[in-house]
């Protein structure tokens, strides 16, 4: 059974030193963004979300789902990240509904893979089809995902090999990383970092694609009420 989590619970993680996050002199630019992490069983979505929010590894999880709160500064900005970490996948009656939520809530994506475990892997091109289906095209020109190969300490148990990782990414217009998060922080790390710089390039994308459309439509404003006036 899956005990559900209210949204409005959230818990908030603040490491006190980030090494290699620039803190800003100024007052940095803030933004907000829902992030959801996604993949099969036992791949470690918990343990890299967890490591990314407090540094620590815990190897073993429940089947219960949280959505974090975590401030991340990256070059001048402050990106408040609101983490949906769903740590059970088990097939549900309401398993496709349920994903569909997600998918609905949030700005951008991590989804992650076992190195050890091809089926986790195989699973990942359709479900980046369909956030891209569901995202691309309504509110944002290009969703922000990232695609993340955990367990690279396993690497004598390895079933894909970093290449096939990164084709895929590219093949799909993401980001890419292998990890561990068993291992250390810093992939973890890396994964939000650029995920965030993904965030930050697809809202100001959006910006000024917004901006264009206005221009544009004053413009047509213009042009149509001369034609009118020539009448």
């Amino acid at each position: 059974m899956v005990l559900r989590i209210p949204l409005r619970r959230s818990a908030s993680f603040t490491p006190d030193h980030q090494p290699g996050v620039e803190v800003p002199t100024s007052t940095p630019l803030k933004m907000e963004a829902n992030v959801v992490v996604l993949g099969g069983d036992s791949v470690g979505k918990s343990a890299l979300t967890v490591r990314f929010l407090t540094r620590r590894f815990i190897g073993e999880y429940g089947d219960m789902e949280f959505v974090y709160t975590h401030t991340l500064a990256l070059e001048g900005k402050e990106i408040l990240f609101h983490i949906w970490d769903f740590p059970c996948s088990q097939v549900r009656a309401d398993e496709s509904s349920s994903e569909d939520k997600r998918i609905q809530w949030a700005d951008a994506f991590v989804l992650v893979y076992s190195i050890c475990d091809r089926a986790s892997f195989n699973s990942l091109q359709p479900k980046v089809q369909g956030i891209k289906a569901a995202k691309e095209g309504t509110n944002q020109d290009k969703v922000p995902i990232v695609i993340v190969g955990n367990k690279r300490d396993l690497h004598h148990r390895r079933a894909v090999s970093s290449e096939e990782g990164r084709l895929l990414a590219l093949s799909m217009d993401c980001e890419f990383y292998e990890v561990s998060a068993a291992e250390a922080y810093h992939g973890a790390l890396m994964v939000f970092h650029g995920l965030a710089e993904r965030i930050c390039e697809s809202k100001l994308a959006l910006k000024k694609g917004m901006g264009i459309r206005s221009i544009v439509k004053s413009v047509s404003a213009v042009f149509a009420r001369k034609r009118t006036d020539s009448m």
